[in-house]
């Protein structure tokens, strides 16, 4: 029996990524018709037909898909093997591909790349800032090796570990924060003026649920990409916002001229640590775990 190629279901992989030969045969450096060629031949040696054809389209046939989801989980696997070797039985040797999001990443890498220098000189870390969907795709891909983003998220096949708790505080116009700080009612604040990040961004939905923010009149119409952008917004607009502890260390808001002030106890975000459960590096992924608890503290 004849085992396919590695290569030919990257190729593979490719296709059903890209809908389309010549795109895929570009995001694998060869010829189409070398990715063409790759594709029968698994056909051939799988003895099943991948992806049906005409002359002007194709279409993955059902086994196809479920041939490029184990091809993706092969593929994890011989690169999990690969890191192994190569870590030469040491364990914090090597290199990690970590994927952040948005609202934490540029407040806590920084230091956590510190951190790792320091306990781990002899890792390499490659860094990749992206939303939570793409980065678990990412993660589920074998593209990055762990993941720092914020909880609840559904899991699936991840391991999963709470590295901390990031505290919200209030944010903005002088007069609207007194305000929320003698009424702590979001009733007494005008309409439209508080400012969150647009819907991508999973710290909105957090900090909804965990302000116990309900009344949407409140919120301006308008939201923000980032929360750069988010500041100067709350600031020109003299309203209020939310910003994670994390953010406010930094002195993100402080030179927009922002009061910020604590909010109760209770409403804060869990930051979290995924990686594979098919990952033969969890001693590693619980140490940089614990690195990041530390800089939560």
């Amino acid at each position: 029996m004849f085992l396919p190629n590695l290569k030919h279901l990257r190729y593979l992989i490719a296709l059903y990524q890209e809908q389309n030969f010549h795109r895929a045969a570009s995001a694998c450096f060869v010829s189409q018709s070398t990715l063409s060629s790759a594709i029968l031949k698994l056909e051939e040696q799988l003895n099943c037909q991948l992806i049906e054809r005409d002359n002007k389209s194709f279409l993955f046939t059902t086994q196809g898909v479920e041939v490029v989801e184990k091809a993706r989980q092969l593929l994890v696997s011989a690169n999990e093997l690969v890191s192994f070797a190569k870590q030469q039985g040491s364990e914090h040797a090597g290199t990690v591909r970590i994927g952040c999001i948005p609202t934490i990443a540029p407040f806590l890498l920084t230091d956590f790349v510190r951190g790792c220098q320091k306990e781990l000189p002899e890792l390499v870390l490659f860094l990749r800032e992206d939303t939570t969907a793409n980065l678990m795709n990412m993660l589920n891909n074998g593209e990055i090796d762990l993941l720092i983003l914020a909880l609840p998220i559904a899991v699936n096949n991840f391991h999963c570990r709470l590295v901390g708790k990031d505290r919200f505080f209030m944010a903005g116009n002088k007069a609207l924060v007194k305000t929320f700080q003698q009424t702590a009612s979001y009733k007494h604040l005008p309409e439209q003026s508080i400012f969150l990040l647009s819907s991508e961004h999973c710290l909105t939905e957090h900090a909804l649920s965990a302000c116990k923010l309900a009344d949407k009149s409140r919120i301006h119409s308008f939201s923000a990409s980032s929360l750069s952008t988010l500041v100067q917004m709350t600031a020109f607009h003299q309203g209020f916002t939310f910003l994670p502890e994390m953010a406010v260390k930094k002195n993100v808001g402080e030179n927009e001229g922002l009061t910020i002030a604590p909010l109760d106890q209770d409403y804060y975000r869990e930051i979290g640590v995924l990686w594979r459960k098919t990952s033969m590096r969890n001693a590693l992924y619980n140490q940089l775990s614990a690195v990041i608890t530390g800089l939560l503290k």
